[in-house]
């Protein structure tokens, strides 16, 4: 079981995260099949296709909302905190998978939900130009 995996049955079975109502695990490793504009909502959708009906819902409460990334090491894309231009601002907005998940990890798709990004060591220096709170 990876980490990721583990993490949502930790959260599932009352072990961690009680403040998260809902918790969205991806794979970077899965991510990587999308070579076109997607946006947040059909992201979740694709992962989740069960959520279709409460996806609007969950966005009236991005506190309850934790967003793991799992394996930034196997991304495809490299992310440049420095250099990104496009910020993504809105679930509904068409853009590159790059896109959602750096403005995600820069908190800027829907205020006060949580970000969780697990990485193998040799990748963390991806993270350090990012504007996170721990």
């Amino acid at each position: 079981m990876n980490s990721g995996t583990k993490m949502v049955y930790d959260w599932a079975t009352g072990k961690i995260y009680p403040e998260f109502q809902f918790v969205f695990s991806f794979k970077f490793q899965d991510l990587n099949i999308f070579n076109c504009q997607i946006n947040l909502r059909n992201l979740v959708l694709d992962q989740y296709p069960y959520f279709g009906s409460v996806l609007g819902e969950l966005r009236k409460n991005p506190e309850g909302l934790l967003f793991i990334f799992d394996g930034l090491d196997e991304f495809k894309d490299s992310i440049d905190f420095l250099t990104a231009k496009f910020m993504c601002a809105d679930p509904e907005c068409w853009c590159n998978l790059f896109d959602i998940v750096y403005s995600l990890i820069q908190h800027k798709l829907l205020p006060g939900y949580s970000v969780l990004v697990i990485s193998c060591p040799i990748a963390l220096h991806l993270l350090e130009k990012a504007e996170i709170s721990v």
